[in-house]
């Protein structure tokens, strides 16, 4: 399995969510279910080189966008996990030729 081995810019944003079915009674009285945790997602936004976004953008297509994954080192994390792009489009910035930038969410597969 291919590896995404970028490293983002210092700003990136962690979810991490639960799923957790309620239901709502005509008496007012609840019932609440837990379904289970639900995959780890990382908003990631990177601002470098033209060439290393390039190289993102192709990692990007070479994925087909959200259809494969890959293994992946979460920002602070010492292990890899599974993951995969949650888009299926990836919007790039060019500023002249000194940087570009993109965002994109980077989500666990929990199998």
């Amino acid at each position: 399995m291919a590896t995404f081995s970028y490293m983002p810019y210092w700003v990136y944003e962690y979810t991490t969510d639960h799923n957790v079915l309620i239901s709502t009674f005509e008496s007012g009285r609840e019932q609440r279910r837990y379904k289970g945790v639900r995959p780890r997602k990382w908003k990631l936004v990177f601002r470098q080189a033209p060439s290393t976004i390039d190289n993102i953008v192709a990692f990007f297509n070479e994925r087909k966008g959200a259809y494969e994954k890959f293994d992946w080192i979460p920002p602070g994390g010492s292990s890899s996990i599974s993951a995969r792009f949650e888009a299926n489009s990836l919007r790039i910035s060019y500023y002249g030729k000194a940087y570009a930038e993109c965002e994109l969410v980077i989500q666990e597969v929990i199998e």
